[in-house]
């Protein structure tokens, strides 16, 4: 019997100063075997009717005129909110999983410029300039030697809006070897794998 992970399209909705804002997370494609790559889309507007017509690309009054605008009435601290949240909301995803966060709002240049602010309290996030689109890979990465082997155990860190870099990388997952009992020098050669190189 095979273990088989479920990925689901997740979804959160916040209000700020009468404002709805919404945030969706959805896989999209295997980008590599056993590895997805999820969508992100994040909108504000004035009715969850609204946000889905958005999200869910209706050729409709209610869903075109979110195409002009960036943040609403609430000015940029509902992209600093949004931001939060997506940071919070990524541990649904599996390990090796990618988060695309792309700029597609009415004045994508401002939006890329606000996300770009946070970048350096965040520098695991994999920036395309020309795109405008901002990557998240969750530990441990795809190419990462653990993987042949480890068993690997998520894990959602206590604080989940910090980031994913140095020490704090091997606090987002467990490792546990693959078979049977091992010698300890087969021990030590796996766990030399897994901690971080000095």
């Amino acid at each position: 019997m095979t273990y088989r992970v479920r990925r689901k399209f997740t979804s959160t909705t916040f209000c700020i100063d009468d404002q709805i804002c919404k945030i969706w997370f959805r896989p999209e494609k295997e980008y590599r075997k056993g590895y997805w790559f999820w969508k992100v889309g994040f909108a504000i507007g004035k009715s969850n009717r609204q946000l889905n017509d958005w999200f869910n690309e209706r050729k409709n009054k209610r869903s075109t005129s979110l195409h002009k605008q960036i943040t609403g009435r609430t000015g940029m601290k509902a992209i600093r909110k949004g931001f939060q949240e997506v940071l919070r909301l990524r541990w649904i995803v599996q390990p090796g999983d990618c988060i695309e966060l792309d700029c597609t709002s009415g004045d994508p240049d401002r939006q890329f410029h606000a996300w770009s602010r946070w970048h350096r309290h965040h520098p695991e996030w994999v920036i395309d300039y020309e795109k405008k689109i901002f990557y998240w890979y969750r530990p441990p990465y795809p190419d990462d030697a653990v993987w042949k082997s480890f068993n690997i155990i998520p894990i959602t860190p206590v604080d989940r809006a910090a980031n994913t870099t140095g020490e704090a990388y091997f606090n987002c997952f467990r490792a546990y070897p693959k078979g049977g009992e091992l010698s300890m020098d087969q021990t030590l050669e796996l766990v030399g794998q897994v901690l971080p190189s000095a």
